[in-house]
């Protein structure tokens, strides 16, 4: 004989099993400072210090909901851990979603009942059922709706604005208008790195803009590092981050940094930020006998590409080539012969036109093989 301990409730775990389920609409419901869908603003607009995790809590009651909003707002956000002041997030959806959840009703607290427990007498086998009997699984009990999932997760856009700003390009010989970043704004916290400085998001920097050019206040440049000569293509320029003008004073200005990509130090350059141009939610189709080319170079000097390289082609605006458009790479073919029917050892997607060269991501590798001189063809058009 041993001691056990049983609740009287025969629907205890499956009620459990609901109430996991519903855990988020009961948060919701319980706190009192949670809006529901009608009282929900239909757009928050972002101010400083504000987080995704802070307004899902605000909003919908729980912080690990973020996920939710960044879902409806990826047309604005471009990383869900960096949101800026000014951004207009959508929360009506996300508070449809939520609210749209129905849990189980709420069970009483039982005290667990001590019960001896007996050792079973001996039962013959039961005969096998003559008809399909219902499983426990069909048992009635209380009903549990879950959240829709008919909307969709993944807004398709052929190029997102951050791809167009971190990829770099190609100077092509042209003289830019480069202003110089003399370094964070501040008292650096460690006296003996005093001779180069670091900026991180939301910190300042001190830009010297060049005699050709005046900034104002609210202006936004791109910070890039401007190294190693391609010759007859000009510099490689691998952007760093971008910067919004805070204050002017003659030709040096503030400005602070909003968007990373890499290290935004002393010594770097700045350009006026080029716009971008949203390409809209329009799918590149496939073509055949599309323009060929070759790689140039590699903005990083990897042994090996992989994915989300950037590497450098040698057909550009004046060429055809758009953004969003696909191209494939190949292995230079033997001499004497010409690109046929080879396998790809490679997938470029253009994320920035110039007018001689294009910036291509690199979405896929198949082979070793995505280096200068290595043969792409265009497979992918963006229509228009």
């Amino acid at each position: 004989m041993r001691r056990t301990t049983i609740f009287r409730s025969r629907g205890a775990v499956a009620a459990a099993a609901a109430l996991v389920l519903g855990a988020a609409a009961v948060q919701a419901q319980d706190n009192p400072s949670v809006q529901s869908a009608a009282q929900l603003p239909e757009v928050h607009v972002v101010q400083t210090g504000e987080t995704l995790w802070a307004l899902s809590e605000r909003y919908l009651g729980d912080p690990f909901l973020w996920p939710e909003i960044d879902r409806i707002n990826t047309d604005v956000v471009e990383d869900p851990h960096w949101i800026f002041p000014g951004e207009e997030l959508r929360l009506l959806q996300a508070r449809a979603v939520i609210d749209s959840v129905t849990v189980v009703d709420e069970l009483p607290v039982e005290e667990p009942l001590e019960v001896e427990e007996l050792e079973p007498p001996p039962v013959a086998p039961a005969p096998p059922p003559t008809e399909t009997a219902p499983t426990v699984f069909q048992e009635s009990g209380p009903s549990v709706r879950t959240m829709d999932l008919s909307a969709p997760i993944f807004r398709y856009r052929p190029l997102r604005r951050g791809q167009f700003y971190s990829a770099g390009f190609l100077t092509e010989g042209e003289e830019l208008p480069w202003a110089k970043v003399l370094g964070a704004v501040g008292t650096p916290t460690l006296r003996n790195l005093a001779s180069s400085s670091v900026a991180t998001v939301f910190d300042e920097v001190e830009i010297e803009a060049p005699e050709s050019a005046t900034y104002q206040i609210g202006d936004s440049l791109l910070v890039a590092r401007v190294f190693r000569d391609v010759r007859g293509w000009g510099k490689v320029v691998s952007p760093t981050g971008i910067v919004r003008v805070t204050g002017t004073a003659g030709s040096v200005v503030h400005a602070e940094v909003i968007v990373q990509f890499h290290r935004v130090a002393d010594g770097q350059f700045a350009l006026p930020l080029e716009p971008f141009r949203n390409p809209g939610d329009v799918v590149p189709v496939p073509i055949e006998n599309g323009a060929t080319g070759e790689i140039v170079d590699v903005r990083d000097l990897h042994p090996v590409r992989q994915q989300q390289d950037i590497v450098f082609i040698d057909l550009g605006r004046s060429d055809g080539v758009s953004l969003g458009d696909v191209f494939e790479v190949f292995l230079a073919p033997e001499e004497g012969q010409v690109l046929g029917g080879e396998e790809p050892v490679g997938v470029l997607h253009i994320v920035h036109v110039r007018d001689r060269s294009a910036s291509g991501f690199v979405i896929n590798v198949m082979e070793l093989g995505l280096d200068r001189g290595a043969p792409v063809r265009l497979v992918r058009k963006m229509p228009g």
